[in-house]
């Protein structure tokens, strides 16, 4: 062979192990790929259904629709991270007033990890919870409840992305976990039919199933959430990219009628 040949056969070597070697990587980032946002869904589908499965199941009463959202102020925004479903193990203490701690079961990032979606419950805690409105003390309650050291936790997943509220090593981390609740009828509209505001036939009834005495209502909750891909729930937030996670639950109950 010539010098000349020698070097186009050695550049052709070069240009197929080159080929070779981007092909073999693009399937191991393949594979990778694939089997980290499978782990992600498998997470979250596993979450999901027991958040459902424990809203399906929540007492309700005239004083508290079952389930509520919790928010938590950070930096000057509002995080709605904690769902609070009224689930005892048997039958309720009061179960046409207000529920008790040990009687909830509470959904939130961890306390301690916010990469953690954490289920929490405090079994010894017989005192009676304050009213849905009474928001501020609700979140005093709760922020007491995670900083305490009676709650009892059950980790969910550990792959819950996270984020700082502000910019820098000084902003607090927190878990990118979000509830929201909506009822239908609303609260302010069954109040403003106890005040004789609102007809009775005209409050919002789910499909417009109701009687002369009682209605049906929704209780519908939304979570949304966001997981790291399995290989990289180690990683910096900033730099993987995160999977996004939507799932929803409703509780059906009857109402009934009250004379203004």
């Amino acid at each position: 062979m010539t010098l000349l040949e020698l070097l186009i056969a050695i550049s052709i070597m070069a240009m197929v192990v080159g080929t070779l070697g981007a092909l073999a990587r693009g399937v191991q980032e393949g594979y990778t790929y694939t089997e980290g946002h499978g782990t992600a869904t498998q997470h979250a589908r596993v979450v999901l259904e027991r958040i459902s499965a424990t809203v399906r199941e929540a007492t309700t009463s005239p004083e508290f629709p079952g389930v509520l959202v919790v928010s938590e102020e950070d930096g000057g925004w509002e995080f709605p991270d904690t769902l609070v479903i009224w689930h005892p193990d048997g039958p309720p203490a009061d179960p046409a007033g207000l529920p008790r701690y040990n009687e909830l079961v509470m959904y939130c990032p961890g306390p301690a990890l916010p990469n953690r979606l954490v289920e929490m419950t405090v079994p010894g805690d017989t005192r009676t919870v304050p009213p849905p409105e009474s928001t501020s003390q609700w979140e005093t309650e709760i922020e007491a409840i995670k900083s305490g050291s009676r709650r009892r936790t059950v980790m969910l997943t550990d792959l819950l992305r996270t984020g700082r509220v502000e910019e820098g090593a000084l902003g607090s981390l927190r878990g990118a976990a979000r509830f929201a609740v909506r009822l239908r009828p609303s609260q302010e509209e069954w109040q403003a039919f106890k005040d004789g505001e609102i007809d009775f036939d005209d409050l919002a009834w789910v499909q417009g199933i109701y009687g002369s005495q009682t209605g049906l209502r929704q209780v519908w909750v939304r979570a949304e959430l966001q997981l790291m891909p399995g290989d990289q729930a180690a990683a910096d937030s900033a730099s993987a990219t995160p999977v996004p996670v939507l799932g929803s639950a409703a509780l059906y109950y009857e109402m009934e009628r009250e004379t203004p």
